[in-house]
């Protein structure tokens, strides 16, 4: 049996190190006297997309628990790079932080070239906002009805099946996926969520892994089926989806996840602080409504766990990109 990804509760041991926090002119700086002014929270998506109206949302949330405006600037491209680069290069001081996936910042040091190498170390994840894992989507009039009977018709295409992604988390879950089974699959590369859904549709992709949000939203509209989610158990936003486990292929958990991160150098009390407005967050009603209404589960942690977390994505995705024999692109 391939074990492939190690279970989120043991990323969530206590760390020794918290936030490798240095002294600095901000640490003069109480829990009382932050914050003084406007917070800025990063974006690293475009603005209008599914994962801005994530960002929008929680900022608004801390907005109201920091009693200071919060300004939402959305910096997208190279695949988060340039969002994470400029929360590396920002004053520690807790005014600038970054909504968006520690696991995606793992995912690009490993799956791209030309990613900064010290990442794990410039910036720090202070809270953790939920978890999410990648689903087996097909083309919706494809007749299979579960796992077993789509793999079964892989064998058969032999390299004339083909696959794709549309995130960095999906394109290794696909690897890992024909590793696994030892498909001969052909997987497309650099393809958009639409053109992931149009070859779906006319049956150029035999499957793809896709994020929850586009697979729920297309599914909906019947334009895709869900086969199955990469996940240790089912996920509690989508309870009736089983997981590939469920349906023969044992330990692919490719679940990753959304935070709070701020620069190296936080620190403590404001890196407390800013986890206490985000556990508040996390634990109201229609925070987790929210959640579970695009295919997510909520997640809390302390900063010892989030950066842990953090840092433990880091161990695992090198491991999990070479076992999938996935090389770098540009």
């Amino acid at each position: 049996m391939i074990r492939l990804v190690r279970r989120t509760a043991r990323a969530l041991r206590p760390a020794n190190a918290l936030l490798a926090i240095s002294v600095s002119p901000a640490a003069a700086q109480t829990p009382d006297s932050y914050p003084a002014r406007e917070l800025h929270v990063i974006c690293a998506f475009p603005p209008g997309s599914g994962a801005d109206v994530w960002v929008r949302f929680f900022a608004q949330q801390v907005g109201e628990r920091a009693g200071q405006p919060v300004l939402v600037e959305n910096r997208p491209g190279a695949n988060g790079n340039i969002a994470t680069e400029y929360l590396a290069r920002a004053r520690p001081d807790g005014y600038t932080i970054l909504i968006h996936s520690p696991t995606s910042i793992a995912a690009n040091k490993f799956m791209l070239k030309n990613t900064p190498a010290d990442l794990d170390k410039s910036i720090v994840t202070v809270a953790t906002l939920f978890k999410f894992a990648p689903y087996l989507t097909v083309g919706a009039t494809r007749r299979w009805r579960n796992v077993q009977e789509m793999v079964a018709y892989l064998r058969q295409r032999a390299d004339r099946a083909s696959f794709s992604a549309s995130s960095p988390t999906g394109r290794l879950t696909g690897n890992l996926f024909k590793e696994a089974l030892q498909l001969n699959a052909v997987e497309i590369l650099n393809r958009t969520s639409a053109d992931v859904l149009y070859d779906l549709q006319i049956g150029r992709l035999d499957f793809a892994f896709t994020d929850s949000v586009f697979a729920r939203a297309q599914a909906s509209e019947q334009n895709l089926k869900i086969l199955a989610v990469a996940a240790h158990e089912r996920m509690k936003s989508d309870s009736t989806i089983p997981t590939l486990e469920e349906q023969g292929v044992p330990g692919l958990d490719v679940q990753g996840f959304f935070g709070v991160m701020a620069p190296a150098g936080t620190p403590r009390p404001v890196a407390s602080k800013i986890n206490g407005w985000i556990v508040d967050v996390v634990a109201q009603r229609l925070t987790q409504e929210f959640i579970s209404n695009f295919g997510a589960d909520p997640l809390i942690a302390t900063p010892d766990q989030a950066e842990r977390m953090f840092l433990d994505s880091f161990r695992e995705w090198g491991r999990l990109v070479k076992l999938a024999r996935i090389k770098p692109e540009h």
